[in-house]
């Protein structure tokens, strides 16, 4: 059964996918990063305007966070995703903030950490 698009969702798919074995889970993040539409597709019962727009979106845009959602769930980390309800009117602009960051600390006599990433998007109505 497909999750709906909208926070919970998109939480069960999350923790869905971190519950899966490491192997699992890189096959599924390697399809993310292969055909993000039909893993959307796959995974999400999307409205019609919903996969036409994610059809219609930028390539490089949706390929980047694409990318980075599925490295930051092999790694076992969580995405922040929120996206808002929508409003009663179908004529609302719809906005997408996508943000990858990347964080290193580095403490003075000990071995360099890994760098911490942090991958949040956040679906608007205006």
């Amino acid at each position: 059964m497909k999750s709906n698009f909208d926070n919970v969702g998109f939480s069960q798919e999350q923790t869905r996918i971190l519950s899966l074995p490491l192997a699992e889970r890189v096959k599924e993040t390697d399809f993310i990063r292969r055909d993000p539409v039909d893993w959307m597709d796959d995974t999400f019962d999307l409205t019609a305007p919903q996969y036409d727009q994610l059809v219609g979106m930028d390539a490089n845009l949706l390929n980047e966070i694409a990318i980075a959602v599925a490295d930051t769930w092999d790694k076992g980390n969580l995405v922040s995703f929120n996206k808002a309800a929508r409003p009663d009117s179908d004529q609302s602009p719809k906005d997408l903030f996508f943000s990858r960051q990347s964080q290193q600390q580095f403490t003075f006599s000990e071995e360099p950490q890994q760098a911490l990433e942090q991958v949040s998007i956040w679906i608007r109505y205006r």
